[in-house]
């Protein structure tokens, strides 16, 4: 997918989209990007994650088999499709597409040109959905709130922590992110591949740039999506938050990204059901304990109520009231019965 009458030179951009048993819906995403690669030279790979039947079969029929390259490996998970990608990738920069992922025809261009002026490590857009289902030409963009901007590389990486595919990196800074990640690659990360590279990328500076406008398009189908299962979501995110509070050092330099990835783990303990699961209950709010340092300012916890409580109380017991009024039961949202999800929190190292 170029345009460029040099097929020597070094590409501007590499896409890595992996793929697993999806051959057929992953049209939409390469349409998109063979729209979006106008006035630029852009590799695109597709890392078949050991489909049942190869995806690059399904390519062939699609008739996009001569634009891109197609990587096989065995079934090892989005994470490591992700990796496999990165280390074949050959452009200045690099985009991960997931294969139900969509972009606007001029993201490429506008991102590249802005890293290109500024010399950023990364850009970031805004977000849309859509439903996948018709012609291409037919689908129907809505745009998502804008996504808040910011210059600070802990707090983009923690607090924003956009869609997968609306980051695009320089390829050289989130190589060295991964040769010097803080902690190894896990399948127990699978399911959250991106905040993987987020948290290892956190504590490390880097150069970071907010891009205005829907370039970055989610995309809904009838299809299970890794994120069909918020309590698998759930315990990934515990794994690499906790794998992040025993690997990342608790220095002064390291204290205001340890401290944004505690308030994160408080937030999203006080986003559990009253009566959720005890063990991952007392393991996410030990997290807040053990990353942010006394004395803990309830400011960046909750809103003006949830504040004055904790004043009064202190966070934690704050917290815990305002769970009791405000969240539903777990039986009301839940997509796992309750053995499964113990055992599935038991593949997880001791907290």
């Amino acid at each position: 997918m170029t345009s460029s009458p040099s097929i020597s030179a070094t590409p501007d951009l590499s896409v890595i989209i992996p793929v697993y048993n999806r051959g057929e819906l992953v049209h939409y995403t390469l349409e998109s990007v063979r729209r979006a690669s106008a006035g630029l030279q852009v590799e695109v790979m597709v890392v078949d994650d050991g489909s049942e039947r190869p995806v690059a079969d399904d390519i062939a029929r699609l008739g996009y088999a001569r634009e891109l390259r197609v990587i096989r490996q065995a079934n090892q998970g989005l994470l490591f499709a992700r990796l496999t990608g990165l280390a074949a990738a050959t452009g200045r920069h690099v985009l991960f597409l997931d294969s139900d992922d969509l972009i606007s025809s001029e993201k490429l261009r506008t991102q590249v040109a802005v890293m290109d002026q500024g010399g950023y490590d990364l850009s970031y857009t805004d977000t849309a959905r859509v439903s996948l289902t018709g012609k291409y030409d037919d689908l129907e963009i809505h745009p998502d709130t804008p996504t808040r901007s910011t210059t600070d590389a802990a707090d983009f990486f923690i607090n924003v922590q956009p869609a997968p595919h609306s980051p695009v990196f320089r390829t050289g800074y989130l190589r060295e992110v991964v040769s010097r990640a803080f902690f190894p690659p896990s399948p127990l990360y699978n399911s959250v591949a991106e905040i993987w590279f987020y948290h290892n990328a956190a504590p490390r500076p880097a150069r970071v740039v907010h891009v205005p406008g829907v370039h970055t398009i989610v995309g809904s189908h009838g299809d299970v999506r890794l994120t069909s299962h918020w309590e698998r979501l759930a315990v990934a995110s515990l794994a690499v938050m906790e794998a992040f509070a025993r690997s990342v050092p608790a220095t002064r330099e390291n204290t205001p990204v340890r401290t944004y990835v505690g308030e994160k783990a408080f937030r999203s303990w006080r986003r559990l059901p009253r009566d959720f699961h005890p063990d991952y209950d007392r393991r996410l709010l030990q997290l807040w304990q053990q990353l942010v340092p006394p004395p803990r300012s309830p400011a960046s916890l909750g809103g003006g109520a949830f504040q004055l409580t904790a004043r009064v109380l202190g966070s934690a017991a704050a917290g815990r009231l305002f769970r009791r009024w405000q969240n539903g039961r777990w039986a009301d949202i839940q997509t796992m019965p309750p053995d499964k999800f113990s055992a599935l929190l038991g593949t997880l190292p001791p907290a």
